[in-house]
């Protein structure tokens, strides 16, 4: 892929579809598609220079501060998904990605808008370095940082306790993104929602980071 298709296509990665992301309706769950999402940024940042090597050297990481998660078609088990990604927009210490998603016969089933914080290795937001705006130039696009406001909770959905186990935890020692969708969707078990319906939309706001042995 040369550079103008990149800016142009976005980088792309292809997933099959594994057994163990599908629930019983053998359909994939919203989280993989997440999953897959966001290790295609990451390929992506690999092949424009910057490994995992690259931000454990320096102490500096992005982490997701939202999803915008739009699903308009189930994904049996076994089909192959073509996931794109392209970095739209950048700001001193934000960048957003925009995450098409079809399979390979050319079929859109969703789209994931992920806003990126860049920060330290303590946590802390800092600003994008040099070498890393260069390698995305051209990003004129000027879009707002939003916020989400979910309001009150429904009568109906009470609070539960959840310990952080190690396995849900990524390499940054924090609980993956995707772990809170599985985590979201196990809580309407009982609600009369179907998590599996399609079409189906998620809006995630990540606040701070957990770590295993925490109880939320």
């Amino acid at each position: 892929m040369n550079a103008s298709q990149d800016a142009l296509m976005g980088y792309v990665q292809r997933f099959p579809v594994r057994f163990d992301e599908c629930a019983r309706d053998g359909a994939a769950r919203a989280s993989a598609l997440f999953r897959y999402v966001v290790e295609t940024a990451f390929a992506h940042s690999t092949a424009k220079g910057f490994p995992l090597a690259w931000y454990d050297t320096r102490g500096l990481y992005w982490v997701v501060r939202r999803a915008r998660i739009d699903l308009h078609s189930t994904v049996p088990y076994g089909a192959l998904l073509d996931v794109a990604t392209r970095v739209v927009a950048f700001r001193r210490i934000w960048a957003q990605r925009r995450n098409p998603i079809q399979d390979i016969a050319g079929r859109f089933v969703g789209e994931v808008v992920l806003d990126w914080i860049f920060t330290d290795r303590d946590g802390n937001p800092t600003r994008i370095v040099p070498e890393m705006a260069a390698a995305f130039p051209d990003l004129a696009q000027r879009v707002e940082i939003g916020r989400l406001d979910l309001g009150a909770p429904p009568a109906n959905v009470h609070p539960e306790e959840f310990l952080v186990p190690a396995h849900q935890t990524d390499p940054r020692g924090h609980m993956n993104s995707a772990a809170y969708l599985d985590l979201f969707e196990d809580a309407l078990v009982g609600l009369d929602v179907d998590p599996q319906a399609r079409p189906a939309r998620y809006d995630l706001e990540f606040l701070r980071a957990v770590v295993p042995g925490e109880v939320l």
